[in-house]
């Protein structure tokens, strides 16, 4: 006898499978809810089934039939139940990729869109009933396919009647009842998604659709590393085609569109440009990806965001952003020239560099804020203006005529050689080094100054007293070293010590080390490629040999140290007042030894002269060029702007 909980156990492996009212529209997507993506969809089961002509009969209103057929091959009885009932059917392992062709029709090899089996839903998009009649192999097969009222099928798929019949191919239709488009913006989307093939023709209520035709148009290939190569094609709208398909950059697979044509995403800030602009309605991209077929979206309104589409995308948006700066160059630089006519005066009484500041000002906007109105831009260069004016003058001018007449002359002089950056350039730097001789100099022959350590962190901006090979600008303090050399003397107890790590510190002298590094041929730091040891006596002390084998013992404990490689070199400068051996000064002037000595005398000789040697940096500098559309603009005849183009996009 059977218990209850029995009972309810059998009820359960009894209930049949059920789905919600929902689950359909979920599975299909779009391709029910949106009459763009639905035609398409049908039209591309025609192309995967081997059509060479596709004819629609599109509804004028809603409540009129529509019927789509074509000449493709057709399904039997048995292939239409296998196709039409079964959820998320894969194409790919039932009929491969390539499409099969009727017997009698001869074509070249097509790959086929769909994948899934969804597209066969776009019919519901505008209807909840539609019939299917399709001919293959001598069968005629009649289906009706309707939504289901009840849970226990998505949707009811029945086959009417099998019978006989020559040829080939399908007929869908319904009457639609919702989703009606005007049959003018259908021949135009339909025209738009699918690209030029003589093997396949489209016909909406016997007009022939024009489809994309991409002969003629400038095409580049762009090559993604280890992807595949894109086949990018330029096209500039003339003014009979002002109402282009296309805006912006338009992704195609397998002469197919890819979503929808978008200028958006073409930089970090968002649209380079502005969809209603001019130059937006001039050009357009369109890109074929054929190896990006596996990310596409089973509706076709997008890519899925994968590694190789992240990275496709972006490699096309670099080619589209580079090529648009080139595009749009002349017309960038005939606005350019209507914005400085318009403020001519004012632009006229500025200095050669305030107006190349107005010029590169314009470029830079024109080139990163794309969509900013001519109106607004002209306001912007009209403040820039006035503050170039209030700045590029008159304290100048207060200056000068604080100068005597025999000044006058000299300034002329100086500007008749030099413009005002280079002199910048050159006074900054001479003043720099100047002011770093007239510290030393007070410093080195003091020797009752307490700023006898100070004189450490001046030779650590000033190691290009010693010569040319100490410019680089890549020698620091080493505490590291400093710690060694403080250790072979035992250490020392100086505030200046604890204060200054860096820096060695003793009763009558100070030692500081300065390295600069080396690098491999991958640009990595290695190691160290020079080392400068400056060990500076007070004013008045005199250099005898006991300093220089002390300078030795330094270089020698670095090495022990291992704190460089063997082909680091090591150059150590002892410097005093006087060198009281003659011997000493045959060691200083050997270029060979790691060890120097010098009087401060030689050093600030030295740094006089090398205060000089700024012809070299003077002829690196490139000269201040005028802005060419400023000048070209300033030196035309003034013309006379009759209306703001504010607000004009063509």
């Amino acid at each position: 006898m059977k218990t209850k909980s029995d009972k309810s156990e059998l009820l359960l492996k009894d209930m049949p499978f059920a789905f919600g009212n929902g689950f359909l529209d979920d599975h299909a997507g779009h391709i029910m809810s949106d009459t763009s993506v639905a035609i398409i969809e049908l039209i591309a089961n025609s192309y995967d089934a081997g059509a060479t002509q596709v004819e629609i009969r599109w509804p004028e209103k809603t409540g009129e039939p529509l019927m789509i057929s074509d000449n493709g091959e057709g399904m039997t009885s048995d292939e239409f139940n296998r196709r039409w009932k079964t959820l998320k059917y894969n194409r790919l392992n039932e009929q491969g990729e390539d499409v099969t062709f009727p017997p009698d029709v001869k074509a070249h090899s097509r790959k086929a869109f769909g994948r899934s089996g969804k597209g066969r839903h776009g019919a519901f998009c505008f209807a909840d009933v539609y019939e299917v009649e399709t001919r293959k192999d001598g069968q005629l097969t009649k289906g009706k396919i309707s939504r289901a009222n009840l849970g226990t099928e998505p949707f009811h798929c029945e086959v009417i009647s099998v019978g006989k019949a020559n040829g080939h191919g399908t007929i869908l239709t319904a009457i639609a009842v919702k989703n009606v488009m005007d049959v003018e913006k259908i021949i135009e989307l339909v025209g738009s998604k699918f690209a030029v093939d003589p093997e396949f023709q489209v016909v909406i209520n016997g007009e022939s659709v024009v489809l994309l035709n991409l002969e003629g148009v400038k095409t580049e290939e762009v090559e993604c590393a280890g992807i595949g190569k894109l086949t990018i094609h330029e096209i500039e709208a003339t003014q009979q085609e002002r109402n282009t398909r296309f805006r912006g950059m338009t992704w195609w697979v397998n002469k197919r569109m890819v979503g929808s044509s978008s200028w958006a995403g073409l930089d970090e800030k968002g649209s380079i440009l502005d969809g209603r602009t001019a130059a937006a309605k001039k050009y357009s991209f369109v890109i074929e990806a054929d190896f990006l077929k596996k990310d596409v979206k089973p509706d076709w309104t997008g890519f899925f965001e994968t590694k190789d589409s992240r990275a496709v995308i972006e490699s096309a948006r670099e080619h589209v952003i580079k090529r648009l700066h080139i595009l749009l160059a002349h017309t960038r630089k005939q606005r350019k020239k209507t914005l400085i006519e318009q403020h001519r005066k004012a632009i006229s009484g500025l200095t050669l560099i305030s107006k190349k500041v107005v010029g590169q000002f314009i470029d830079e906007v024109q080139q990163n804020c794309p969509t900013l109105s001519e109106g607004d831009l002209s306001r912007t260069v009209e403040i820039l203006t006035k503050l170039e004016q209030s700045r590029s003058g008159y304290d100048l001018l207060e200056k000068l005529s604080k100068c005597s007449p025999a000044d006058l002359d000299t300034w002329n002089n100086l500007m008749e050689q030099w413009n005002a950056t280079h002199a910048e350039i050159i006074l900054n730097e001479l003043g720099r080094r100047l002011r770093l001789i007239d510290d030393l100099t007070v410093l080195v022959h003091n020797a009752k100054a307490d700023e006898l350590h100070d004189l450490q962190p001046l030779f650590a901006k000033g190691l290009w007293i010693f010569g040319p090979e100490f410019e680089s600008a890549d020698f620091t303090s080493n505490r590291g070293m400093a710690t060694v050399i403080r250790k072979l003397l035992g250490g020392t107890d100086t505030e200046l010590s604890r204060n200054r790590p860096d820096i060695v510190a003793l009763p009558e002298s100070s030692l500081g080390t300065y390295a600069a590094d080396s690098f491999d041929d991958k640009g990595e730091p290695n190691g160290f490629r020079s080392v400068v040891i400056v060990e500076l006596k007070k004013g008045g002390f005199p250099l005898t040999v006991k300093e220089v084998r002390q300078a030795e013992d330094y270089v020698r404990e670095i090495r022990k140290a291992k704190l460089v490689q063997d082909n680091t070199k090591i150059t150590a400068y002892v410097l005093g007042a006087t060198i009281e051996d003659a011997e000493l000064i045959r060691i200083g002037d050997d270029d060979a030894k790691q060890i120097i000595p010098m009087v401060y005398d030689v050093v600030l000789r030295k740094a006089h002269a090398r205060t000089f040697h700024l012809r070299a940096r003077l002829e690196a500098i490139s000269p201040v060029m005028a802005d060419k559309e400023v000048e070209e603009t300033l030196a035309e005849p003034e013309q006379t702007v009759f209306f703001d183009s504010e607000n004009q996009t063509d």
